[in-house]
């Protein structure tokens, strides 16, 4: 974690420019995967349920559920891409005109949504793969801390974009020019 709160790149390196579009890719594919993550979590529930107390349920939220699975896997999966990244390229500068306040903002939260976009997966998979509630629990109490974090998230990138002036919301939202 703390790679990702440092403001510089690694010591063999200079700093990027901007985001890799590897990086940028994998933002928004887990981004998409999330919105998909908050439709399907009642029938992961109920299937979580039904397979560990042997009940049957519908076929649709058998899918839905599966679906959950795979999906939460997909996450897991670009997260640990996007940190291996994160930490073998370093982080664009911050724009000029941000204040220290807000950098270190920024860095709390990446910190905190590299953190809890990686254990919440991980839980689930614990919990399906052992049948553990306490795992379960865990993976569906990190939803509301996650909300908060993207609403931060939301919030600060407007703020460099609108407030600070940064072009950071460019850089995340354009492919062009990307190594």
């Amino acid at each position: 974690m703390n790679a990702l709160l440092q403001d510089h790149a690694p010591a063999t390196r200079t700093r990027p420019r901007g985001w890799s579009r590897l990086h940028v890719v994998l933002h928004w594919l887990v981004v998409v995967l999330i919105a998909v993550q908050y439709v399907d979590r009642e029938s992961m529930e109920t299937l979580f349920d039904a397979t560990f107390e042997g009940r049957s349920i519908q076929t649709f939220d058998m899918v839905l559920g599966w679906t959950h699975i795979a999906v939460g896997s997909a996450i897991l999966g670009a997260m640990a891409i996007r940190l291996v990244d994160r930490i073998a390229c370093g982080r664009p500068p911050h724009g000029a005109a941000e204040p220290g306040w807000a950098r270190w903002l920024a860095s709390a939260t990446h910190a905190l949504l590299y953190v809890v976009l990686l254990a919440m997966p991980a839980l689930g998979l614990l919990a399906w793969i052992t049948g553990s509630e306490t795992s379960a629990d865990l993976h569906t109490l990190l939803w509301t801390p996650l909300l908060v974090l993207i609403g931060l998230h939301v919030a600060g990138a407007l703020a460099q974009s609108l407030w600070f002036r940064s072009g950071a919301l460019a850089q995340m939202t354009s492919l062009r020019g990307r190594f």
